[in-house]
């Protein structure tokens, strides 16, 4: 078969995604085109469409052994390093391409790509953002370059470059799945595409066989399950605050306190059932069954808080009667809330698929502590308002009032338990604290900047772990029994070695039955007359 003849049926197999073919006809003129640079590149084309890394790089590298300066096979190359975790050597490789092709476009995108991947410090960054932007002036009519200067953009957080570069890439091709899948992680990109799940349901509805597709909305569904953490936070002591009023109150304001509760769990209920109908409602029929799949965790979350629901319910209404049971009951309900929330942070984080993979594994603990860290001052204020609840329930002492601070601190020590479990697994070095602070310095700086970046995380797992435990164990002293103010007139009247001395109602009767006594009462003995003292002159 003429050779090409042959580059065109292999780059229509390519096209249409029937890689297989393809390499079943290559492997048929192997004997007669195996000394040629380019029929090795098109093996290396099918390998790398099929993500089969190594045997990618065996056949960039036999392409490069017949032609050492050929750009496609360089490229090749550094993608299957990249694709490896062989960061260095992609590296390399793509800058000896740039070196010797200087106006080889798609070398300066890869260069960046590479780089964006797992940026170190400052200095990539910057390098990154130039790589890409200087690839899209040499061609500026490629959207995948618009694409990746947009994520340099929004990596090195000039939101507003990286949304014109969007909006530009968008208008050369409105239908490029790569700039329309990008705009979900570049901030305020809905405002170029729009709803995000919307327009991947559109893009799955023209190319149904998708994966990546199907994997980026299945992840698109999963984010907005996030949404019910602060809720359940807030909710149990909230009932918990309502639920004071009716301690110890006469039977109409007991009534009315039972109903407030179920009121306020019905209003809550219903709130969050119409949250999750209309994050449901854009998907297509059967689609959750799909998303339950790819999630295992997530049906579990949504069953853990369905069982903190209605511990919380049953717990405000028995508090009214049993505040000890219904403060246990509900404290019990915060930590299953607690439990869904972590279960869909950490399916959002992405678990590895094999737990053996290092860089996997370290891909997810970084997501995973980057999401527990992020909305601090969210946090504070949420933490303040479980301290205006916990006042609340302290204006009608009973156990309920161990229950603000419960959750508050059962919520605090989950956030601190994670992070300093994701700071010790991920080490000096890589934990979220030290690489979000070495990105953003220079090379020269960046063992500084690891160090305060360590120091600071430990400062920041510190304050959410003793906050959580004095919040814990004041919460669980308040189990054992709330003070009582002292209503009785007659308190203690001295101490003694025990300690206050407290008179009983009859001694109480005879002190004030006991008649006055008067001055004329009182009477003196006379003072002894004393004997003449002789004067000094005598």
């Amino acid at each position: 078969m003429e050779f090409d003849v042959l580059y065109t049926r292999i780059s229509h197999h390519l096209a249409t995604g029937r890689e297989t073919e393809a390499i079943s006809l290559l492997k048929d003129n192997l004997n007669e085109y195996q000394q040629v640079a380019e029929f090795w590149m098109l093996y290396s084309a099918c390998h790398l469409n099929l993500e089969q890394w190594d045997e990618a790089e065996g056949t960039a590298r036999a392409a490069l052994g017949l032609n050492p300066e050929h750009p496609v096979a360089g490229e090749q190359l550094a993608v299957a390093l990249s694709r490896l975790r062989r960061r260095d050597e992609a590296l390399a490789t793509i800058q000896q391409v740039i070196a010797v092709e200087p106006e080889y476009a798609r070398g300066h995108h890869l260069l960046g790509m590479i780089l964006l991947g797992n940026v170190q410090n400052n200095d990539e960054r910057i390098l990154a953002r130039q790589a890409t932007e200087h690839a899209l002036m040499l061609e500026p009519e490629n959207p995948d370059f618009y694409q990746g200067a947009a994520l340099a953009a929004d990596m090195a957080g000039d939101q507003r470059s990286a949304l014109r570069h969007l909006e530009a890439g968008l208008r050369i091709d409105p239908h490029h799945q790569g700039l329309l899948r990008s705009a979900g992680s570049i901030e305020k990109g809905h405002k170029i595409v729009g709803d995000h799940g919307q327009l991947l349901r559109g893009m799955l509805a023209s190319d149904p066989m998708n994966e990546k597709l199907h994997e980026d909305y299945a992840e698109n569904f999963l984010a907005k399950q996030a949404v019910y953490a602060n809720r359940w936070w807030l909710f149990i002591p909230l009932l918990a605050a309502i639920s004071s009023f009716g301690v110890g109150a006469s039977l109409p304001v007991l009534l009315i306190a039972i109903a407030l509760v179920s009121v306020c769990a019905g209003l809550f209920a219903w709130w969050n059932i119409a949250t999750y109908r209309k994050s449901e409602k854009s998907l297509p029929a059967g689609y959750i069954k799909d998303i339950h799949a790819r999630f295992p965790s997530l049906p579990k979350a949504a069953r853990a808080y369905q069982i903190s629901w209605a511990a919380a319910l049953i717990g405000a209404i028995a508090g009214c009667i049993a505040p000890m049971a219904g403060a246990i009951m509900m404290i019990l309900g915060a930590a299953a809330g607690r439990a869904g929330a972590a279960l869909i942070f950490r399916e959002i984080s992405g678990p590895p698929e094999d737990r053996q993979d290092p860089e996997e594994r370290r891909i997810h603990l970084v997501r995973l502590s980057g999401g527990y860290a992020a909305g601090f001052w969210k946090r504070v204020l949420l933490v303040l308002a479980h301290l205006i609840l916990f006042g609340v329930c302290m204006a009608h002492p009973s156990q309920l009032a161990a229950v603000p601070l419960g959750s508050a601190g059962l919520g605090l020590l989950v956030i601190g338990a994670v992070l300093a479990y994701c700071q010790f697994r991920l080490g000096f070095k890589d934990n979220a604290f030290a690489y979000g602070l070495a990105v953003s310095s220079s090379a020269k700086s960046r063992g500084f900047a690891l160090l305060r970046g360590n120091l600071g995380g430990l400062y920041f797992i510190a304050v959410h772990l003793v906050f959580g435990l004095i919040a814990f164990a004041v919460s669980l002293s308040l189990l054992g029994g709330v003070p009582q103010p002292s209503e009785d007139s007659g308190g203690p009247v001295e101490d003694g070695p025990g300690g206050p001395v407290e008179l009983t109602p009859e001694q109480l009767d005879q002190l004030t039955k006991s008649p006055v006594p008067k001055l004329d009462d009182f009477s003196f003995s006379p003072m002894p007359e004393l004997p003449d003292v002789p004067s000094l002159d005598q």
